[in-house]
Protein backbone atom coordinates (compact mmCIF):
# COMPACT_ATOMS: atom_id res chain seq x y z
CA UNK A 1 0.00 0.00 0.00
CA UNK A 2 1.37 3.35 -0.86
CA UNK A 3 2.43 5.75 2.57
CA UNK A 4 -0.05 8.28 4.14
CA UNK A 5 1.45 11.36 3.79
CA UNK A 6 0.78 14.76 5.22
CA UNK A 7 2.00 18.16 3.83
CA UNK A 8 2.14 20.81 6.41
CA UNK A 9 2.52 23.93 4.56
CA UNK A 10 4.19 26.40 7.44
CA UNK A 11 3.73 29.65 8.42
CA UNK A 12 6.37 29.31 10.90
CA UNK A 13 9.96 28.24 11.88
CA UNK A 14 9.06 25.18 14.15
CA UNK A 15 11.53 23.24 16.76
CA UNK A 16 11.67 19.87 17.92
CA UNK A 17 13.76 18.03 20.50
CA UNK A 18 16.60 16.51 20.35
CA UNK A 19 19.54 14.69 22.26
CA UNK A 20 22.97 16.67 21.50
CA UNK A 21 24.75 18.34 19.05
CA UNK A 22 24.97 16.70 15.57
CA UNK A 23 24.73 13.54 17.37
CA UNK A 24 20.98 13.63 17.60
CA UNK A 25 17.90 11.84 18.67
CA UNK A 26 15.00 13.63 17.23
CA UNK A 27 11.42 14.29 18.56
CA UNK A 28 9.03 16.34 16.58
CA UNK A 29 6.81 18.67 17.44
CA UNK A 30 4.92 21.69 15.75
CA UNK A 31 2.60 24.63 15.28
CA UNK A 32 1.08 26.09 12.48
CA UNK A 33 -0.13 29.67 13.34
CA UNK A 34 -0.21 32.88 11.75
CA UNK A 35 2.52 34.79 13.64
CA UNK A 36 6.02 34.17 12.94
CA UNK A 37 8.20 33.26 15.75
CA UNK A 38 10.01 29.87 17.84
CA UNK A 39 9.09 28.01 20.31
CA UNK A 40 9.77 24.66 22.47
CA UNK A 41 13.34 25.02 24.65
CA UNK A 42 16.02 22.26 23.55
CA UNK A 43 19.77 21.74 23.91
CA UNK A 44 19.01 21.51 19.96
CA UNK A 45 16.55 22.27 17.99
CA UNK A 46 15.53 21.97 14.34
CA UNK A 47 14.12 25.31 12.51
CA UNK A 48 12.06 25.07 9.27
CA UNK A 49 12.81 27.61 6.38
CA UNK A 50 9.36 26.84 5.02
CA UNK A 51 7.34 23.63 3.71
CA UNK A 52 7.48 20.57 5.54
CA UNK A 53 6.47 17.30 4.38
CA UNK A 54 5.26 13.55 6.81
CA UNK A 55 4.93 10.66 5.86
CA UNK A 56 2.84 9.21 8.52
CA UNK A 57 3.71 5.55 8.02
CA UNK A 58 7.42 5.72 7.79
CA UNK A 59 7.74 8.85 10.40
CA UNK A 60 10.58 10.40 8.06
CA UNK A 61 10.03 14.43 7.32
CA UNK A 62 11.09 16.21 4.35
CA UNK A 63 11.88 20.05 5.04
CA UNK A 64 11.37 20.93 1.42
CA UNK A 65 12.85 24.90 1.68
CA UNK A 66 15.36 23.86 3.70
CA UNK A 67 16.41 24.70 7.45
CA UNK A 68 18.71 24.59 10.30
CA UNK A 69 19.87 22.13 12.89
CA UNK A 70 21.66 24.30 15.96
CA UNK A 71 23.12 23.34 19.21
CA UNK A 72 22.70 26.33 21.95
CA UNK A 73 24.57 24.57 24.05
CA UNK A 74 27.84 23.79 22.26
CA UNK A 75 27.27 26.32 19.22
CA UNK A 76 27.50 23.91 16.49
CA UNK A 77 24.94 24.82 13.51
CA UNK A 78 24.00 23.00 10.07
CA UNK A 79 21.71 25.04 7.86
CA UNK A 80 20.50 23.02 4.06
CA UNK A 81 18.58 23.61 1.17
CA UNK A 82 16.99 20.62 1.79
CA UNK A 83 16.47 18.40 5.26
CA UNK A 84 15.44 14.61 5.32
CA UNK A 85 15.06 12.86 8.42
CA UNK A 86 13.59 9.72 10.40
CA UNK A 87 13.77 9.79 14.07
CA UNK A 88 16.49 7.52 15.34
CA UNK A 89 17.71 6.81 12.39
CA UNK A 90 19.13 9.34 10.06
CA UNK A 91 19.40 12.81 9.11
CA UNK A 92 20.38 13.74 5.35
CA UNK A 93 20.79 16.96 4.03
CA UNK A 94 21.91 18.93 0.77
CA UNK A 95 23.78 22.36 0.24
CA UNK A 96 25.44 22.41 3.43
CA UNK A 97 27.27 24.49 5.79
CA UNK A 98 27.84 22.91 9.38
CA UNK A 99 30.04 25.44 11.55
CA UNK A 100 31.00 24.96 15.60
CA UNK A 101 33.91 23.54 17.24
CA UNK A 102 34.69 21.63 14.11
CA UNK A 103 35.23 24.85 12.04
CA UNK A 104 33.67 25.71 8.78
CA UNK A 105 32.22 22.98 6.67
CA UNK A 106 30.30 23.62 3.48
CA UNK A 107 29.03 20.23 1.41
CA UNK A 108 26.79 19.03 -1.47
CA UNK A 109 25.67 16.23 0.63
CA UNK A 110 25.79 15.06 4.33
CA UNK A 111 24.42 12.27 6.31
CA UNK A 112 24.05 12.07 9.68
CA UNK A 113 23.61 8.10 11.52
CA UNK A 114 21.98 8.45 14.42
CA UNK A 115 22.76 5.49 15.71
CA UNK A 116 26.42 5.31 15.33
CA UNK A 117 27.42 9.59 16.13
CA UNK A 118 29.09 9.91 12.57
CA UNK A 119 29.06 12.75 10.37
CA UNK A 120 29.85 12.01 6.37
CA UNK A 121 30.04 14.77 4.41
CA UNK A 122 30.72 14.11 0.83
CA UNK A 123 30.57 16.09 -2.92
CA UNK A 124 33.84 18.02 -2.30
CA UNK A 125 34.68 19.65 0.48
CA UNK A 126 35.56 22.85 2.03
CA UNK A 127 36.87 23.09 5.33
CA UNK A 128 38.28 25.82 7.25
CA UNK A 129 39.55 26.30 10.85
CA UNK A 130 41.79 27.84 13.07
CA UNK A 131 45.20 27.29 11.59
CA UNK A 132 44.22 24.84 8.89
CA UNK A 133 42.26 25.36 4.96
CA UNK A 134 41.44 22.45 2.93
CA UNK A 135 39.79 20.53 0.73
CA UNK A 136 38.82 17.48 -0.26
CA UNK A 137 36.31 14.56 -1.21
CA UNK A 138 34.55 13.24 1.75
CA UNK A 139 34.47 14.03 5.12
CA UNK A 140 33.62 11.97 8.15
CA UNK A 141 33.37 13.42 12.00
CA UNK A 142 33.21 11.52 14.96
CA UNK A 143 31.61 12.96 17.56
CA UNK A 144 32.09 10.92 20.47
CA UNK A 145 35.99 10.61 19.21
CA UNK A 146 36.33 14.41 18.44
CA UNK A 147 38.04 13.57 15.49
CA UNK A 148 37.33 14.54 11.82
CA UNK A 149 39.05 13.12 8.47
CA UNK A 150 39.07 14.48 5.06
CA UNK A 151 39.82 11.54 2.62
CA UNK A 152 40.25 11.85 -1.75
CA UNK A 153 43.00 14.29 -3.32
CA UNK A 154 43.43 16.01 0.24
CA UNK A 155 44.83 19.23 -0.31
CA UNK A 156 45.36 22.11 2.20
CA UNK A 157 46.79 26.01 1.61
CA UNK A 158 47.10 26.15 5.17
CA UNK A 159 49.49 24.65 6.06
CA UNK A 160 50.59 23.68 2.79
CA UNK A 161 49.66 19.74 2.15
CA UNK A 162 48.83 17.38 -0.30
CA UNK A 163 47.66 14.05 1.51
CA UNK A 164 45.54 10.56 0.83
CA UNK A 165 44.23 11.46 3.94
CA UNK A 166 44.49 13.84 6.79
CA UNK A 167 42.92 13.35 10.62
CA UNK A 168 42.35 16.41 12.94
CA UNK A 169 42.08 16.33 16.49
CA UNK A 170 38.76 18.63 16.94
CA UNK A 171 40.42 20.00 20.37
CA UNK A 172 43.77 19.25 20.82
CA UNK A 173 44.38 20.66 17.15
CA UNK A 174 46.91 17.45 16.52
CA UNK A 175 46.67 16.61 12.91
CA UNK A 176 48.20 12.98 11.13
CA UNK A 177 49.00 12.89 7.59
CA UNK A 178 48.84 9.22 6.02
CA UNK A 179 50.85 8.66 2.80
CA UNK A 180 51.64 9.65 0.05
CA UNK A 181 51.81 13.18 1.60
CA UNK A 182 53.83 16.33 1.45
CA UNK A 183 54.05 18.67 3.89
CA UNK A 184 55.40 22.52 3.12
CA UNK A 185 56.49 25.12 5.65
CA UNK A 186 58.81 27.36 4.37
CA UNK A 187 61.96 25.91 3.11
CA UNK A 188 60.93 22.87 4.81
CA UNK A 189 59.55 20.26 2.47
CA UNK A 190 59.13 16.63 4.45
CA UNK A 191 57.19 13.59 2.10
CA UNK A 192 56.11 10.46 2.62
CA UNK A 193 54.70 7.36 0.39
CA UNK A 194 52.27 4.74 1.02
CA UNK A 195 51.58 3.61 4.39
CA UNK A 196 53.93 6.66 5.97
CA UNK A 197 52.80 9.32 8.19
CA UNK A 198 53.29 13.01 10.00
CA UNK A 199 52.08 14.14 12.84
CA UNK A 200 51.37 18.07 12.70
CA UNK A 201 50.90 19.75 16.46
CA UNK A 202 49.00 22.81 16.81
CA UNK A 203 51.44 25.80 18.12
CA UNK A 204 49.82 29.36 18.53
CA UNK A 205 52.36 31.85 18.36
CA UNK A 206 51.74 35.88 18.13
CA UNK A 207 51.57 35.99 14.78
CA UNK A 208 48.61 33.11 14.43
CA UNK A 209 48.62 29.43 14.38
CA UNK A 210 51.29 26.99 12.92
CA UNK A 211 52.52 23.51 13.30
CA UNK A 212 55.56 21.22 14.61
CA UNK A 213 56.04 18.62 12.37
CA UNK A 214 57.13 15.10 13.66
CA UNK A 215 57.70 11.80 11.81
CA UNK A 216 57.53 9.83 15.22
CA UNK A 217 53.48 9.84 15.32
CA UNK A 218 52.70 9.49 19.06
CA UNK A 219 51.51 5.94 19.80
CA UNK A 220 47.91 6.52 21.10
CA UNK A 221 47.20 9.16 18.58
CA UNK A 222 48.07 6.29 15.43
CA UNK A 223 46.52 3.48 17.04
CA UNK A 224 43.20 5.65 17.57
CA UNK A 225 43.12 6.75 13.89
CA UNK A 226 43.92 2.97 12.72
CA UNK A 227 40.64 2.18 15.16
CA UNK A 228 38.51 4.28 13.00
CA UNK A 229 39.81 3.56 10.06
CA UNK A 230 39.46 -0.21 10.37
CA UNK A 231 35.57 0.50 11.48
CA UNK A 232 35.07 2.61 8.39
CA UNK A 233 37.28 5.21 8.35
CA UNK A 234 39.25 4.01 5.46
CA UNK A 235 38.71 6.23 1.91
CA UNK A 236 39.43 1.91 0.18
CA UNK A 237 36.31 0.85 2.98
CA UNK A 238 33.83 2.57 0.78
Amino acid sequence: MPSTAATLAARRPFRITVRRAIVLLLLCTWAATPAWGQSGVAELGVTSYGRQRLDLASGRTVLEDGGELADRGSGVRLSAAWISYEDGVDVVARDVVMEGDLGRVTAPDVVVDLASGRVTATGGIAWTRAGLAIRGVELRFDAAEGIAWLIGDVVASVPEVEAAEVWVEVVGGRVLLLGPYRYAEGFLVLTGGDGSALQLDAVTTSTGSTYDARTDVEPGWRETVERLRADGGAASDD
